[in-house]
């Protein structure tokens, strides 16, 4: 049997991958509704973010399409029906201003896959 070339394994490697990341991704649903407050997003300003995700969803997260991006934690709030994430951009070199992707996740119980959905920001 002849042995596989480095440089194949690297693409095999890579296009698994990036497989197995879409597979987690999970499903897009139209039927969440996210709103972040105020727009546009300023640094060193305190922003809302709030989804009408299902109140029994095991958990509700959001991050900013972006590498390193942290993975933020959404609270439940019960009378309001929803979830939400409150919180300020860092002013720092390291956040710039510019247009993001937010992407919300909602895990739901008896679901493998996550639901998501995402929002156009400027970040100024």
């Amino acid at each position: 049997m002849k042995p596989c070339h480095p440089l194949k394994k690297f693409w095999a490697l890579g296009f698994f991958l990036l497989s197995a990341g879409c597979a987690t991704l999970g499903i897009r649903d139209s039927s969440l509704q996210l709103q972040i407050t105020p727009l546009p997003v300023l640094r060193g300003q305190p922003a809302r973010a709030e989804v009408n995700a299902p109140l029994d969803a095991d958990k509700v997260t959001g991050t900013v399409l972006v590498m390193g991006s942290p993975e933020l934690l959404f609270q439940k709030n019960v009378e309001k029906g929803t979830w939400y994430f409150y919180g300020t951009i860092p002013f720092s070199p390291w956040v710039q201003p510019g247009h993001y992707t937010v992407r919300v996740l909602v895990y739901l119980p008896r679901e493998k896959r996550p639901r998501y959905t995402e929002m156009e920001v400027d970040l100024k």
